[in-house]
């Protein structure tokens, strides 16, 4: 039987093994290994790739102990909630697709796998842009950690070609109970801070349906899903992109701009993280969208995802410090939501960041990270 699904489907443990020795040789790996077990010799990481033979094991081996270290070096702590979402009233686990709010490359998918992985629940499969598998060796890497590749393409006939496989993948995958699928909100990371879905996801997702509006998105169990950082990762890098494509009307990226990107996030420190799962859109929200006229109903859908989001998303201190910043106010300091140290923590932190940068950088930073608290 033709397997349709080859070309974008995470691989199966026996191709994972077979690539294990490719994937070692990943400069993403060599860099990784270096910054998180210096103490190791050189080819630690590399080989405990390639002892791994499945992806539960490389899961368990590998981008867990990677993870977690990478945590214990750059954040301060991570929690969590809205995990017994997934568990129903006899025991068994629901599975979801999960729409998240996108702030980091590789830790948003990871940190929810680990988080899944720690609690004892399948981890998801996760759907991930074909840019950012510059070498054979990082598309090993990801697909072995369950990757889903989304195909990116200027030909409009192409999109829509792989979007109709995309979308039956992963309607598949969830309305048979198989597995969970995280997928991110919007094409790549958000860069002013604003988490808006993109009305063009949710047309994808329905693509597969033979229902009604309705049926097709009560099938996939949308589950929304906020990450928040205390420090934001890449945060100038992200406006930087947005100034540039403002001014020249486009923004072309570099080669190996997004490992780059990649490496960054894992060694940024993050301050604290946390974790909200929600719980699943509602029938009566499902059918508030389904109400609205043609094209409107995925407006109406979004709002209603950005909405939960908005409600999970965890302010930190270093939001409230700079909404002050920016209005020129004491009002969140006063609150208590906020002390003088906390400011100064960020502030040093913008500087640093954005030094040799153009002086916009800087501002924009701060609207980043004030976004949440200054809704558009």
């Amino acid at each position: 039987m033709e397997d349709v699904y080859k070309d974008i489907r995470p691989y199966t443990d026996a191709e994972a093994a077979a690539v294990m020795p490719v994937m070692a040789q990943s400069p993403l790996v060599a860099s990784s290994g270096k910054f998180l077990f210096p103490d190791r010799e050189e080819g630690y990481l590399p080989e405990l790739i390639s002892s791994c033979r499945s992806i539960d094991e490389f899961q368990d081996k590998v981008i867990s102990k990677v993870v977690l270290r990478d945590l214990e070096l750059t954040h301060s702590s991570l929690s969590y909630s809205g995990l017994e979402s997934f568990i129903n009233s006899d025991g068994s686990v629901e599975k979801f697709v999960l729409l998240s709010t996108h702030r980091d490359i590789i830790l948003d998918p990871a940190l929810i796998e680990l988080t899944m992985f720690s609690n004892n629940l399948p981890t998801t499969e996760i759907a991930a842009g074909d840019n950012l598998l510059d070498t054979p060796e990082i598309e090993a890497v990801m697909r072995a950690n369950r990757m889903i590749k989304v195909v990116r393409s200027d030909n409009p006939r192409v999109v829509y070609t792989t979007s109709k496989v995309l979308s039956s993948y992963i309607r598949g995958k969830v309305s048979s109970g198989e597995r969970s699928v995280w997928i991110a909100h919007r094409s790549g990371r958000t860069k002013d801070g604003y988490d808006r879905t993109e009305q063009g996801l949710l047309k994808m997702l329905d693509m597969s349906g033979t229902g009604s509006f309705f049926e097709n998105f009560s099938e996939l169990k949308l589950m929304p899903v906020a990450i928040s950082y205390e420090y934001e990762t890449c945060g100038a890098l992200k406006v930087l992109e947005q100034i540039t494509k403002a001014r020249q009307g486009y923004y072309h990226k570099q080669p190996g701009e997004d490992v780059n990107s990649m490496l960054q996030g894992l060694r940024q420190q993050k301050g604290r993280i946390h974790i909200a799962f929600g719980k699943p859109l509602t029938k009566e929200e499902l059918l508030k969208a389904d109400s609205a006229q043609h094209n409107d109903k995925f407006r109406v859908l979004a709002k209603i995802v950005d909405e939960r989001i908005s409600g999970l998303f965890k302010l930190w201190p270093t939001n409230y410090a700079a909404a002050d910043i920016l209005s020129g106010s004491d009002n969140y300091l006063r609150q208590g939501l906020y002390t003088a140290e906390d400011r100064e923590r960020l502030l040093e932190r913008l500087r640093s960041e954005t030094e040799g940068m153009p002086s916009e950088v800087y501002n924009g930073l701060l609207e980043l990270y004030a976004a949440h608290l200054n809704k558009k």
